[in-house]
């Protein structure tokens, strides 16, 4: 039975929730590990329900980028992943990196199909649990006037 992201039941009626609610990619990590990105559309980020959490607030400039790493202990189900800065004209991309090395891929604005300025999806492996180790993320200064805050932040499940 698939474990439901959005209400933490496992049910039928909150599985097809969380499918309405999300576009799933399999991606093959490096150690053989498949991870499902799951977008949340316009969702709140939940670190009231996590294991743990990083969360901070910082700037960011054009073709600036900043590296935020996070140790991931055992027993984590899925990381929560949420990159958010609010303005649209601003362009900010998110790569996350498994404790391989291996790339699970580039996000974008509009990866979830909404432009919001925010990207805000969950890393599920497809058995078993998240890769233990120290999980990269790099936010890159895609197109930025100025300087651009925002808040990122991942919580552990």
């Amino acid at each position: 039975m698939l474990y439901n992201r959005i209400s933490g039941c496992s049910c039928e009626f909150c599985r097809e929730r969380r499918l309405k609610n999300s576009k799933d990619r399999v991606i093959l990590d490096s150690t053989g590990e498949d991870y499902i990105a799951n977008s949340w559309i316009e969702n709140p980020f939940e670190i009231e329900n996590s294991i743990s959490s990083l969360r901070s607030t910082q700037s960011i400039s054009q073709r600036q980028t900043r590296t935020n790493n996070l140790n991931v202990g055992s027993g984590v189900n899925y990381l929560e992943v949420d990159l958010n800065w609010g303005d649209t004209s601003d362009s900010l991309t998110l790569s996350v990196y498994t404790p391989s090395g291996s790339k699970v891929g580039t996000y974008r604005d509009n990866s979830d199909g909404s432009v919001n300025g925010r990207i805000h999806f969950s890393i599920d492996p497809s058995q078993g649990y998240v890769q233990q180790g120290t999980w990269k993320f790099n936010v890159y200064g895609e197109s930025v006037s100025g300087t651009q805050s925002y808040t990122f932040g991942v919580a552990l499940h």
